[in-house]
């Protein structure tokens, strides 16, 4: 999820945040609690520094995981903090964003062992790259690459013993997309129960609860706790914009699965998260970067350095958006009532927060004209409670095409894709004779984009990914026709 400030109208505003000032962001503490039965609380302080050393602003983060019910063996305990150290490098890009200073350090009273250059090239990697899109709308550097002070030290051995006992550990985000990939490792742990997945969620949303509820399965939740500053000094006049949430919730989870013993983090990302959005300053700009293919590599690399017993990678990266959609319409009818992509279900203030979708934002968008591909129109219109392409605006439909400027800064599919799936349902005799599907062709085969046989072909073909020759199974039922 993006950070979801408060409005300015919602606070005192006299005092002004000057982004300026700040020339330093300090990853200052971090603090374990252990001394909970039910749950290990994990502390990151953050500070924003001018000149001298000033501190301007201090932020705390805190993760609440839930405690292993046999105890915890010095190996998981070992990899679970080093995975939290990077956990809140991560996290704190959600503080470093207030002003972009050209400075980054980190205290070694929060790494007493430092870290090696390749730990933080990861993390500089996922500072340029994850804040690319925050760098275009405030008008930055296209790949901010502030100077970094730490304790560099050599190559450190990784944490093995940590014995995996556990199934697949799979984050849910209440979409369609990870529904898919509870039912494709539901459906093998038929024939083999170590596919048998365990759900988890960062932060719990009606939504998602509704999902894991549908699902029945096991399940953990973390929770998650942004400083309340944050909503403060975005409305006094800080620099704000999207962060790489999905990296800081992989994260979170891989910390959450030493501790439980899961020998793989199983993601629900598909290739279609690997496109940009717009080239800026003669960078692609990636709203998806971390769900893509070049942020799974990185982040895989580096859990496999630190505890290469644990496995990470995404089980829908061979497919994209069209193939998950068909998929989602053969084998997930029991979440047609409770899943949700709209950002909108997601508003950290419930009472700015919609039941389950918007029907006008370009995420309720893409997924309807996804799944209108290959469900019916009362049963697209049962679960948006509309006919979108009517209901919503027109305008959004364009952008999706690529007939705009570029592509909506959302969680949405190719370009080339979406045309695909425009080519599939105004071909499709329901659908025959729609004013904004005609409207839609029209302007689509007029700028030369209306596609091929061979381009609808390539949209539903596999490529390759990082799935481990274990999962060759699950993959080959998927890519299938369901």
């Amino acid at each position: 999820m993006e950070l979801d400030p408060l409005r300015e109208d919602e606070h005192d505003v006299e005092t002004r945040f000057n982004s300026s000032d700040v020339v330093t962001f300090r990853y200052v503490h971090i603090a374990i609690d252990y001394n909970d039965a039910q749950s290990i609380t994990v502390l990151f302080e953050y500070s924003l520094d001018g000149v001298g050393g000033r501190q301007i602003v201090a932020c705390t983060e805190s993760y609440q995981f839930p405690a292993p019910a046999n105890g915890l063996s010095p190996a998981r305990r070992e990899a679970f903090e080093r995975l939290a150290e990077h956990l809140g490098l991560a996290a704190g890009l959600s503080y470093y964003k207030l002003a972009a200073p050209p400075n980054v350090e980190i205290a070694d009273t929060y790494s007493v062992d430092g870290f090696t250059v390749d730990e933080i090239g990861f993390h500089r990697r996922l500072l340029a790259r994850g804040l690319g899109e925050f760098s275009f709308v405030n008008g930055l550097d296209a790949e901010l690459s502030p100077r970094y002070g730490f304790r560099c030290v050599a190559p450190k051995s990784p944490v093995t013993g940590l014995d995996p006992d556990a199934g697949p550990l799979l984050p849910v985000g209440g979409g369609k997309d990870s529904c898919v990939s509870i039912e494709a490792l539901r459906d093998a742990a038929g024939s083999d129960p170590t596919f048998s997945p365990t759900l988890i969620t960062v932060n719990r949303y009606p939504v998602i609860a509704d999902v894991i509820r549908d699902s029945n399965l096991p399940d953990l939740a973390v929770q998650r706790k942004l400083d309340e500053k944050l909503g403060v000094l975005n409305a006094q006049g800080a620099l704000n914009g999207h962060v790489p949430a999905t990296a800081i919730v992989s994260l979170a989870v891989l910390c959450a699965a030493a501790l439980h013993g899961h020998a793989e983090v199983v993601m629900s990302n598909e290739r279609s998260a690997s496109e940009g959005n717009v080239t800026y300053r003669g960078v692609e700009i990636n709203h998806q970067w971390s769900k893509s293919e070049e942020s799974e590599r990185a982040i895989s690399e580096l859990v496999a350095s630190v505890a290469p017993e644990l496995t990470y990678f995404s089980l829908l990266r061979p497919l994209s958006e069209l193939s998950i959609a068909r998929r989602f319409a053969a084998t997930c009818q029991r979440y047609f009532a409770s899943f949700s992509s709209c950002n909108a279900a997601f508003r950290l203030d419930p009472a700015r927060r919609t039941s389950r979708w918007c029907g006008q934002c370009p995420k309720c968008q893409f997924v309807y004209l996804a799944l209108a591909t290959t469900l019916e129109r009362d049963v697209l219109e049962g679960i948006w409670g509309s006919e979108l392409f009517a209901s919503s605006p027109e305008e959004g439909f364009c952008a999706l095409l690529g007939l705009r400027e570029w592509k909506p800064f959302e969680c949405v599919g190719e370009i080339g894709e979406c045309r695909v799936a425009l080519r599939m349902v105004a071909d499709n005799p329901a659908w025959a004779g729609h004013p904004v599907l005609e409207r839609l062709k029209a302007q689509l085969m007029s700028a030369g984009g209306w596609p091929s046989d061979a381009d609808s072909e390539a949209v539903f073909s596999p490529q390759g990914s990082l799935v481990p020759d274990a999962f060759a199974g699950v993959i080959a039922s998927l890519v299938g026709t369901p």
